[in-house]
Formats: structure tokens, C-alpha cells, sequence
């Protein structure tokens, strides 16, 4: 038994030798490549079997870089020790790694800022929210202001990589060496439209981009040139490429965000809100891409910096050029444009932009193609009469980097008209017209005060008057008897002006918000029919409304880590007409699994003052009326929105993916109603109602070499209550779109561009001609369907440049069908009832020629 535990004894002393000696020999090799000190220790862990234990989640923040070949455990273990600040000691076989308390705050001590402002090249305007990454595990990334300027801590070092990309500029790969003094100024070069100029293609910037700032979408103005369209300077040729955006035709047409209304979405140039987006039925809007810059539009669930809207947003800015002058000149079948851009000197910037049409006198084909209408049933022809214009002017000043005053003003103008010719023995004749005329001003006063903190002024007047009338009757028969006439007019007129103040100063990893201002109101209507005989009498709509609204707001951005961001805010609300205070709680929060997938989501409460509702009459016909609350809160909207989704992006692919849930109350509509069967009085009854919209939203872009490749895809449903209609019943809203698909494929080569584009939507819902007493009958248009294509050829010489292209539009030739109208004449025999459809443009070539002197 002696000599059995003998050898045992030796034997358990060779195998502690031969186990220290493995130790001793214990090699390590492994590549950093950017993997955090977590994964790297597991690595090593399953490779050698060494048992490590040390704070996963904080070693999960840390990035390692570098690679280690063939290197001892005791040198590993110091290498990795002097670089995180760590102490490693061996307990019971275990290595236990754990940070240098007073190490870590030295590092601390050891971070300074570093800011800089970032410029266009070629016209010295700053960049709004820019990327900036820094090449270095230890920065994290920021982006610039609405200044262009951006700040943060940084490790103290002499010099630093940094990398900076904005949409439509090259991206920039830079090695600055650090002064603490002064702002750095970072020029980015935009890409030339020679594409031969630009020696490596894949270097050029997405069409669409997320970006560091999940809340917005950035898009690119310029990139309007390259797609089909009706007109080469409309904007929103790229900006309904975005999934959940859509832009929709006939006479309530404008931007719908996600199934609501367009006048639920805040759409502001340079601070200035657009009342009114379109031009030519909906075939056109009045967003002139020669005259933006930059563009940014928010879906949804949006923070509390923004208020008194319930949808989305898009902001737009005009451009300004500091350094050279040139003029922009435009020419198609339709309208001619030209824009300006006047650099005074380097402090002083003046742009300005025109489009004006002349279809109205000159009546092509592409104005008989775009502007053809007829009845169902071929009972008459509608000859529409257009004509429209806008103006935009920019005035910008900047006496330092620090300071940007900008004064600007808009106006656009539309007239449309539309005659309906009858078979020659009818009776009947139909006639009627809109006018419109939107004004508006602003001044901005952009100032940072520090390094971190950033205020802005603004101040704004908006004025819109839309008059429209509508004359329809019969002729008297060959007795002299029978005649009627009906005569509606109305008139809409709506002032705001608007003034705010907002701050945001940057600290350590927060972000510290707040804001207050503004809006006084006044809106104005006036509905008043004339009828020949006394068969049918229809009450008149009237009235008149001002308020004064007041808001302020606090918002904290938390970086956590550098995974997760978390905003949480509050806005607020006065409404003098209610006497009441409207709280609006706000958060949102971006998770980065890596640097290629970001997780969100956002939630709010938002209200919505001002706001268009529909006057439905007896016919079901629906016109828009600019509307404010009554004093008992009628017509406050309140909607609460939640968004969750993901974003993907790596090596030119971006993939966009998010569902979200809106439920909003507070809606408010006119319909007439007839209260008296004998005498057939018809009144104007304001119902109370509420709806609900949800959905999903997919995007993926691809780009390599020179193609591009665009597909969205919405699935979502939008429907409405109102009391007394339909049975209380829920029913299918006016925008209303099941289904929706939009593919796009851009291709350049050289000075050459080809482009196409598919979209398809089902068809929306619409009212028949019945009585609305009775539950409702709804039928939905045929599904719109379009395709088209697109190429230009762009020359440049000395100072000049030309651009010559045309756009094959619906080459399917499919007659997609806007919007429905009615109207009804009765006598002793009956009642004639005349259905139009408002369509779009039918198969169309268009040609255009552009010329840039710069």
C-alpha cells in the first residue's frame, strides 16, 4: 500500500511538471480586428483552455485593434493590461482581470474637445447634419449642427483620423492634428454631374441615407435630375422613393406621410411651412429641387423639438453660395425655370429661384395628355385651363463661422379651371375654377455660443387665400321651362405667424434640449350657394377663428454606452382657445448591435391645432377647409404613436424595415345633411370621429460599380369613425393604401444617366353618389399602375454645362384614375347625375433641356 501511494505521489508531481511547463509555453496568437476585449478572451479561452473572468459587459465596450503573434500569456496579459487601464491576477487557477480605479480617472482628465465646422467645397455652405466617425476604438462618433459645426471628447493626442460622409458630397478621410483654440474647418466636395471627373464610381453617396440619426431619412436633391419625371426641377421625383411617403394627384392632392393627410405633415423650407404642395391636379409639386440643397424627412414618432403637427416632417433648405455666381436654366413642355445663385462676397449669399408655366398658352400635346379628363360614360369632356408659378428667395448672411442670419420668402400661385363640353343636344352645363396664393416669410438667426452650446432665433409669417366656385345647371327646354342654375362659392383664408427660440448644449454623453414659442393664428371661411329656383335650399358655411398658441419643450439625449441612445422629453402646449395645457411625453431609443445594424424605437403623444378637414356635400363630393378648434377642444387632434424597426448597413447596401401604430381622436368633418324632405333644406352638421393607422415599411438600396437599385414596399391599412356616418361604423379612409410597391433602378455611364421606375398602389377608397343618411357606399378605384423610363446626356464646356434628356411617362398607357366627381341636376323627369375622373398622365414622352452657367 507504501509503495502504491509512492507512486501516485510521483506521479501527481510529474504531471504538476509537465502542466507548469505547458504554461510556461503557452503561446498566444490572435488578430484584434476591431472585436471587443470580450470576445478576444473567450477566443484565447477555448484555444488554450485558460479560464478568465472579468466584467463582460464593460469588456464588451472595449475594441481591440491590435494583433498579437505568437506572444507569451504573461506578455498578452500586460499588453492588454497597459492599453485598458487592468490589472490581471491569478486566484485559484483563474485569471481575474478588473479595472485600475485611479487609473481610469486619470484617463478621464485625459479627454478634450475637439470641434469643427464642416463647409461645401465649392460654395462655403455649411452641412447639416454630417457623419463624423473617428478611425480610433476610443471616439465615438458624432454629427454636425444645423451650422455645420460639431463637438466632442476625445482622447488627448496630437493628431486625429477622422472620417466624414454627407449625401451628395465624396467622402473624406483626413488626418487632423488637434488645436483647442479654434474650430477646424472641413471642406467636403460635392460629386460633380461630369461622372467621368470622378475616377472611382463607387465612391459616390446613396440616393437615400440613414445616417448616424435614426429619427431622420436624408435624401438627395440632386438626384431629382436622375429619375423620370414631369418636370427636370421637381423634388419629388426622389423624395416618394422613401417607403410610406407618397405624393397624391386631383384636387385634395398633396404629400401623405403614412395614410394621414398632407396638412398633418409640417413640410418647411428654410423655417418657412408649406401650405400648399402642389401644382397641375397633382401631377407636379411646388418643391423646386434647383433651389434645396439638403432635405431630411422624418416618418413619424418624432421628437419633442417639433410640435403642432401629428404625422411627419420634412425640412428642406435653400441653398447659398459664398464663393462663385451662376445661373440655372430650365426648359420643358410645360413651364420654364430659372434660379440664382449671387454670392455679394464671403459673408454675403443671394439665391433665388422661378418657375412659371405656359401650357395655358401654348397647348401641347403633353398638356392635352396630362389634363385629359372625361365623364364615365362618355357624357362629356373636360378642357382644364392651367397656369401656376413660385418664387423662392435666399438671403444669407455669416460674419463668422459662428453666426448665420437668413432672411427667406415664398410664393406660389395656381389657377386651375376646368369647362365641361356636354353632347351637343344636352341640356346640362358644368363649369369651375380654384385660385390659390401662398405667401410666406421667415428670418433665421443661427449662433453658437460655445464649442457645445448652439441657439437659434426664428421668426415667420404665412398667409394663404384659396377662392374656388362651381357652376352647374340646364338650360331651359323648348317651352322655356326647366331651367336651373347652381352656383357654390367658397372662399379660405388663412394667416400664421410664428416666432421660437431653441437651445442644445452638448455634455460629456448627454445632450441637454429645450425650446418655447409661438403661433398666432387666424383662419376664415366663407361657403354661400345661389340656386335659380326655390327646389332645393342649401345653408351656407361660415366662420371665423383665431387662436394663440404656445409651446415650450425639454428633451435629454443619453448616450448610455456605445450601444445604446435614449432621448426622453416633453412638449407642451397652450391653446388660448380652450384655456387648456396639451402634455405631450416623447421617448426614443437606438440600440447598435454593431456598426452595421442599429434597433429603434420611438413612442409619443402628439397635437395638432391647426389642421384641413372635409366638407363633404350633398353629393359626396369633398373639398379641404382650414379649420381651428372650437372653444369646447371640437377638432383637437391627439395621436399616439409607437415605431419599432431595424436598419442595416454595409458595403453599399442599406436595408430599412419599420412597423408602426397611430391611433388618433379629436377629427372633425362637415357633411350636409338634408333636414327636410318637403322643402329640401340642406345644413352642415360638424361630426366628431377618430382613426387608426398602421403598417409596415420596407426599403432596400443597393449600390455598386454604377448601378443603383431602389425597392420599397408599404403594407398598411388607414380607417375612420365618425359620429352619425356610417353607422358609427369603422369604413376605409380617403388614403387609404393596402398595398404599395415602388422599384427603381438608376445606371450611370460616363456623361450618360438611365434610369426607370415601376410603382404600383391599390386602389384608394371613394364615396358614390348616394344619400349619406343611409349607411355608406364605398367602392375603391382600379389599382394604379405606372412605369417609366428616363436617360439624359449631360455636355461641359469652359463655363457651361448642358443637360439634354427626355422621360418615356406610363408606357404601359394605363389610365390610372386619380379622383372621382359628381354632380346632380333634378327636374319634373328626374335626376341627371354626371360621374368625371380626374386621372393621370396617360403615355407621354417628355423633353427638356437644361443649361447651368457657372
Amino acid at each position: 500500500m507504501k509503495k502504491q501511494t509512492r507512486y501516485i505521489i510521483l506521479l501527481l508531481l510529474l504531471l504538476l511538471a509537465v502542466g507548469n511547463g505547458f504554461a510556461q509555453e503557452t503561446k498566444i496568437s490572435v488578430k484584434g480586428n476591431g472585436q471587443t476585449l470580450s470576445d478576444m478572451l473567450e477566443t484565447v479561452s477555448k484555444q488554450h483552455h485558460i479560464r478568465f473572468a472579468f466584467d463582460a459587459s464593460y469588456f464588451s465596450q472595449l475594441k481591440v485593434n491590435d494583433d498579437f503573434n505568437n506572444k507569451d500569456l504573461s506578455d498578452f496579459l500586460d499588453a492588454v493590461c497597459n492599453k485598458f487601464h487592468l490589472i490581471a491576477e491569478d486566484i485559484d487557477g483563474t485569471i481575474v482581470l478588473y479595472s485600475k480605479p485611479q487609473t481610469i480617472m486619470k484617463s478621464i482628465h485625459d479627454r478634450i474637445e475637439f470641434g469643427g465646422i464642416v463647409l461645401d467645397k465649392t460654395t462655403g455652405e455649411p452641412l447639416l447634419y454630417c457623419n463624423i466617425a473617428f478611425n480610433d476604438s476610443e471616439n465615438s462618433g458624432t454629427t454636425t449642427n444645423e451650422l455645420g459645426i460639431f463637438t466632442t471628447k476625445i482622447k488627448k493626442k496630437d493628431q486625429i483620423e477622422v472620417s466624414l460622409s454627407h449625401l451628395g458630397y465624396q467622402r473624406l478621410d483626413t488626418l487632423i492634428h488637434i488645436n483647442q483654440q479654434s474650430l477646424h474647418t472641413i471642406r467636403l466636395s460635392p460629386f460633380t454631374i461630369q461622372m467621368e471627373a470622378i475616377k472611382v464610381t463607387q465612391q459616390e453617396k446613396d440616393v437615400i441615407e440613414m445616417g448616424n440619426q435614426t429619427e431622420r431619412i436624408a435624401f438627395n436633391p440632386k438626384q431629382s435630375t436622375n429619375f423620370p419625371r414631369v418636370d427636370d426641377s421637381d423634388l419629388i421625383s426622389s423624395l416618394h422613393l422613401i417607403p410610406g411617403i407618397d405624393f397624391i394627384g386631383g384636387q385634395t392632392s398633396g404629400i401623405l406621410i403614412r395614410g394621414s393627410a398632407p396638412s398633418e405633415n409640417l413640410v418647411t423650407l428654410d423655417g418657412i411651412p408649406i401650405l400648399e404642395t402642389s401644382h397641375l391636379f397633382g401631377n407636379l409639386s411646388v418643391l423646386n429641387s434647383k433651389f434645396v440643397s439638403q432635405a431630411f424627412v422624418s416618418r413619424g414618432a418624432f421628437d419633442a423639438r417639433y410640435g403642432e403637427k401629428i404625422s411627419g416632417i420634412i425640412e428642406l433648405k435653400g441653398k447659398s453660395d459664398f464663393y462663385k455666381p451662376s445661373l440655372d436654366l430650365s426648359a420643358n413642355l410645360m413651364n420654364v425655370s430659372a434660379t440664382a445663385n449671387v454670392p455679394v462676397n464671403k459673408k454675403v449669399s443671394v439665391v433665388a429661384a422661378f418657375r412659371r408655366s405656359y401650357i395655358d398658352r401654348w397647348e401641347n400635346y403633353l398638356y392635352r395628355t396630362i389634363l385629359d379628363q372625361a365623364s364615365s360614360d362618355n357624357e362629356a369632356s373636360v378642357s382644364p385651363i392651367v397656369k401656376f408659378d413660385d418664387l423662392n428667395l435666399k438671403v444669407d448672411l455669416r460674419p463668422s463661422d459662428k453666426h448665420e442670419f437668413s432672411f427667406n420668402f415664398i410664393n406660389s400661385t395656381d389657377f386651375q379651371e376646368r369647362n365641361y363640353e356636354f353632347k351637343e343636344n344636352s341640356r346640362l352645363y358644368h363649369d369651375e375654377y380654384a385660385d390659390s396664393n401662398n405667401n410666406g416669410l421667415s428670418a433665421n438667426w443661427f449662433f453658437q455660443v460655445s464649442k457645445n452650446f448652439q441657439q437659434r432665433l426664428t421668426a415667420g409669417y404665412n398667409e394663404l387665400t384659396r377662392t374656388s366656385y362651381n357652376n352647374a345647371g340646364m338650360t331651359e327646354n323648348s317651352q322655356g321651362n326647366g331651367g336651373k342654375d347652381e352656383l357654390d362659392t367658397d372662399n379660405n383664408f388663412l394667416k400664421e405667424f410664428s416666432a421660437s427660440w431653441s437651445a442644445e448644449l452638448t455634455s460629456g454623453r448627454m445632450t441637454h434640449q429645450a425650446g418655447f414659442g409661438a403661433n398666432f393664428d387666424e383662419v376664415q371661411y366663407n361657403y354661400l350657394t345661389n340656386k335659380s329656383t326655390e327646389t332645393k335650399v342649401m345653408d351656407s358655411v361660415s366662420f371665423y377663428s383665431k387662436t394663440n398658441i404656445l409651446h415650450a419643450y425639454l428633451q435629454e439625449k443619453i448616450h448610455l454606452n456605445e450601444k445604446l441612445e435614449v432621448r426622453v422629453g416633453v412638449r407642451s402646449n397652450y391653446l388660448d382657445l380652450t384655456q387648456k395645457f396639451y402634455l405631450q411625453p416623447r421617448v426614443g431609443l437606438t440600440y447598435s448591435l454593431n456598426n452595421k445594424i442599429k434597433l429603434i424605437y420611438a413612442s409619443g403623444l402628439y397635437n395638432q391645432f391647426l389642421s384641413r378637414i372635409r366638407k363633404i356635400d350633398i353629393d359626396n363630393n369633398s373639398d379641404l377647409v382650414w379649420y381651428l378648434p372650437t372653444d369646447d377642444g371640437e377638432g383637437v387632434l391627439k395621436a399616439w404613436q409607437n415605431l419599432i424597426g431595424f436598419q442595416y448597413s454595409y458595403n453599399g447596401l442599406t436595408i430599412n424595415a419599420e412597423a408602426y401604430m397611430k391611433n388618433t381622436t379629436g377629427r372633425v368633418n362637415f357633411y350636409a345633411e338634408q333636414t327636410s324632405s318637403k322643402g329640401k333644406l340642406i345644413e352642415y352638421y360638424l361630426r366628431n370621429g377618430q382613426s387608426n393607422n398602421k403598417g409596415i415599411d420596407v426599403m432596400f438600396q443597393y449600390r455598386h460599380a454604377r448601378f443603383t437599385h431602389i425597392l420599397g414596399s408599404s403594407i398598411s391599412r388607414s380607417e375612420e369613425q365618425f359620429d352619425g356616418f356610417n353607422e358609427n361604423k369603422y369604413y376605409p379612409s380617403f388614403y387609404d393604401q393596402r398595398l404599395k410597391i415602388r422599384w427603381t433602378e438608376l445606371f450611370k455611364l460616363k456623361n450618360w444617366v438611365f434610369s426607370s421606375s415601376f410603382f404600383y398602389h391599390s386602389g384608394t377608397p371613394y364615396l358614390t353618389n348616394n344619400d349619406l343618411s343611409t349607411p355608406i357606399n364605398i367602392e375603391k378605384l382600379p389599382y394604379f399602375l405606372q412605369a417609366d423610363l428616363y436617360v439624359t446626356r449631360r455636355l461641359r464646356y469652359k463655363f457651361c454645362s448642358f443637360n439634354l434628356g427626355f422621360s418615356l411617362m406610363n408606357i404601359l398607357d394605363r389610365k390610372n384614375i386619380l379622383e372621382v366627381d359628381y354632380f346632380n341636376i333634378s327636374d319634373a323627369t328626374g335626376t341627371y347625375a354626371v360621374r368625371t375622373d380626374i386621372t393621370s398622365i396617360q403615355f407621354t414622352p417628355v423633353f427638356f433641356l437644361n443649361v447651368l452657367l457657372k
